[in-house]
């Protein structure tokens, strides 16, 4: 008995031996791919839990689609939020003057003024604002005069805004077209500025402060008192101060 256990332990042994370390192969599928699992893998919770996985990753889109999906709906709404942004609201015209409105009188505007100084040059502005009770209108392009507190005319040359090449010589044109039609409406409240510069002042300081002196053909003489007595420095000894100006400029109630 003891010859046929030694005879056939050896077979138990090489045999139980042999299917401990050999995995039996089982097929699977995984996404198409063909995998192998060692035995008894199928019954264990990480089998299901992969199985769970790819079952539930089937049920989105591939990722190629969702991006595309995703990058088309940021391009629409970017499209309507530029377009909002873009769009301006159209402006409300300014109400128009009667032409049968008369001609501002002195007595119902009131007169203001401001200064700066510029390079080599002395800005100034006089205002006009309308506080009568009834639309009117001003001519557009006044004569314009600095005279001293006794009324005497600085010695200066008057021309036109220099603001690049040919833009004195084209307000002179208009100037010459328009100065006796060309008029602008105010309405109660708004107001009109009449815009110098004035360089290249090389007399002696004007005591008191010089006077802006508004002439217009309809509405007479308009005298603006200033406190400036002196226009820009002296660049150019022996010429004469210069004083440049424009047409008046309109400014509504509501600026």
């Amino acid at each position: 008995m003891k010859h046929w256990l030694g005879f056939i332990l050896p077979f138990i042994i090489t045999a139980c031996g042999l299917a401990s370390a050999i995995p039996v192969v089982v097929p699977t599928a995984v996404n198409g791919q063909r995998v192998t699992q060692a035995p008894g893998f199928s019954a264990t919770k990480l089998y299901q839990l992969t199985e769970q996985a790819e079952t539930f990753i089937a049920g989105y889109p591939k990722n190629d689609a969702t991006i595309t999906a995703i990058m088309a709906g940021k391009y629409t709404l970017g499209t309507a939020i530029a377009a909002t942004m873009t769009a301006q609201p159209s402006e409300t015209p300014l109400p128009t003057v009667p032409v049968e409105a008369p001609f501002c009188q002195p007595a119902d505007l009131q007169s203001s003024f401001g200064s700066n100084a510029a390079t080599q040059t002395i800005l100034l502005s006089a205002g006009l604002k309308n506080t009568g009770s009834q639309a009117c209108f001003l001519q557009t392009w006044p004569q314009v005069r600095l005279v001293d507190q006794q009324g005497k005319a600085l010695d200066v040359e008057y021309g036109f805004f220099d603001m690049g090449p040919g833009t004195a010589e084209a307000a002179a044109t208009e100037q010459a077209q328009e100065y006796a039609t060309a008029k602008v409406g105010l309405w109660p409240g708004w107001s009109v500025w009449e815009n110098l510069i004035w360089q290249n002042w090389c007399a002696a300081p004007v005591s008191g402060g010089i006077v802006i002196r508004l002439t217009f053909n309809n509405s007479g003489v308009i005298n603006i008192p200033t406190d400036i007595q002196a226009g820009g420095p002296c660049n150019a000894q022996g010429q004469r101060s210069y004083v440049g100006s424009a047409k008046l400029v309109l400014m509504p109630a509501s600026y």
